[in-house]
């Protein structure tokens, strides 16, 4: 059963990465990867809530936690295409963006994560 559901939330996280980070790129009109670092941000925020949410309500099995956890946000988050992306703008001398890039990407990814946490202990 777990792995049936990793499947099916390992392609539902995959596919919701793809529009999110589609859409938001398309919409910025910017060459800087700001679908991969919204992708990126949001999936820390939500893993912050869903993981944290998990391990203090029972409500939830295992299974689903792992789905959810591993399979949806393992899926949905796209951190090897920002290591990708940092490399190519360093590659192509743009230090000050690859600076910027990874900065928000670590930095508010920890962040999310934790303020996803602190909201989940809320309720």
């Amino acid at each position: 059963m777990r792995v049936v559901l990793l499947i099916v939330f390992g392609s539902a996280g995959t596919l919701a990465r793809y529009a999110l980070q589609g859409v938001v790129q398309y919409r910025s009109g910017s060459s800087f990867p700001v679908g991969t670092l919204s992708v990126n941000l949001m999936g820390c925020f939500l893993l912050g809530v869903v993981g944290q949410f998990a391990l203090h309500h029972l409500s939830i099995p295992p299974d689903w936690r792992i789905a959810l956890t591993i399979g949806f946000f393992g899926a949905f988050t796209t951190f090897s295409t920002f290591g990708w992306e940092t490399i190519r703008m360093l590659e192509d001398g743009e230090w000050g963006r690859a600076g910027l890039y990874m900065s928000l990407s670590v930095v508010g990814g920890l962040l999310l994560v934790k303020i996803g946490m602190t909201l989940a202990d809320r309720f």
